[in-house]
């Protein structure tokens, strides 16, 4: 699944530069994590990891001038009723700066404690930082080429440039090429097993972990039993003729089989889940998109909802992934993502569609 998100360093190709377009390498590599958390390196290298305290993904290992430092951490939580962990803080620390995005705060993020509406963009004599709200998901870019996606639920996938190949270190591995070598601890050595490789990139102390966190799975995380197993086949049957027909035309470009590989290891794990299907479909989704695929209408077939949307506004299968804002009039010509769209006579402001009458004088939230 090597195109996954491939194309999320182009969500960022809009108004950034007055000169023009910015230039990013030609390779990159993408590594993301999702549901109770699988994770895909840079590599290519697929494993799953339950710990549910805060580890680095990814930071850069070898700083010098033409390579800033970065650190990407995430915090992982049980999700309410389940034995099951997912993404709920994204932390980006670069050129001085805390940047965090965390679950269920649409259309914000915080800066240094302080909490912006998006879009947001930061320079100092250290470099440049920008976010924007693309569809359903904030989208941080750097001047050097790295993104961070994150749907504010539980999904979050790293874009680096091929500049940083060899150089970066962390959950999503070293972008060396070789998918052998990712399950590596904090001082280089090889990792005897996930677990241990999660336990030596903790990060300590970050906010809103829990002192009490675990690295170690919870629950059922053996095999399943027959039952569990046939339960789980039939419970996540229903993906295939979605996937065999809504999502024909992404096959060639993303393979389908991981999602139904995590559906099964979830549903083991965490039982029946009643919005599990629609949010891997809805991933698959914004995956296939963004890399200009389209996607055959799914949701009345697998019978989920449309995503919630604020006041004056409604959901869109294929929007722009560069609504304009109250702070931004962006245009661009990506390919469309899911989103929410404002009504006419209404623009985006953060989490909210507001009159275009009104004046948005910053982008600072009181809090």
């Amino acid at each position: 699944m090597k195109a996954l998100l491939y194309t999320t360093a182009t969500l960022l190709l809009w108004g950034f530069s007055s000169t023009g377009p910015v230039v990013f390498p030609t390779e990159t590599g993408v590594c993301w994590a999702m549901g109770d958390p699988h994770f895909r390196t840079f590599d290519g290298y697929y494993y799953n990891f339950m710990g549910n305290c805060s580890y680095t993904i990814s930071r850069n290992c070898e700083v010098d001038y033409h390579h800033p430092p970065f650190q990407v951490d995430i915090t992982n939580k049980l999700l309410p009723d389940t034995h099951l962990t997912a993404v709920s803080e994204v932390t980006v620390s670069i050129y001085g700066m805390k940047i965090q995005m965390v679950r269920s705060e649409l259309g914000t993020i915080r800066v240094d404690g302080q909490t912006f509406l998006l879009p947001f963009s930061m320079s100092n004599t250290l470099g440049t930082v920008r976010l924007v709200q693309s569809g359903l998901s904030a989208v941080l870019w750097t001047d050097f080429g790295m993104t961070v996606q994150y749907d504010w639920q539980e999904y979050v996938s790293v874009t680096m440039p091929s500049s940083f190949m060899g150089r970066v270190c962390g959950l999503c591995g070293n972008f060396n090429g070789n998918e052998d070598d990712d399950l590596a601890l904090s001082n280089g050595t090889k990792a005897t097993s996930v677990i241990e490789m999660g336990q030596s990139w903790r990060v300590p102390g970050l906010a809103g972990e829990d002192e009490n966190c675990k690295d170690e799975c919870t629950g059922e995380c053996a095999e399943c039993n027959w039952r569990k197993r046939f339960a789980a086949d039939m419970f996540c049957g229903a993906l295939t003729p979605i996937l065999d027909f809504q999502f024909r035309d992404c096959h060639a470009v993303i393979d389908p089989s991981i999602f139904f590989s995590m559906c099964k290891f979830d549903h083991c794990r965490g039982g029946g889940l009643k919005d599990y299907l629609c949010r891997i479909l809805e991933v698959y989704t914004d995956a296939c998109q963004r890399a200009g695929v389209k996607v055959h209408n799914w949701r009345h077939l697998a019978r989920c909802a449309d995503p919630a949307c604020p006041s004056h506004s409604h959901f869109e299968e294929c929007g722009s992934a560069c609504t304009p804002t109250c702070l931004t009039n962006s245009t661009c010509h990506l390919p469309c993502v899911q989103t929410c769209v404002c009504e006419d006579g209404y623009i985006r402001s953060g989490n909210q569609c507001v009159s275009k009458t009104k004046l948005c004088l910053n982008n600072m939230m009181v809090v």
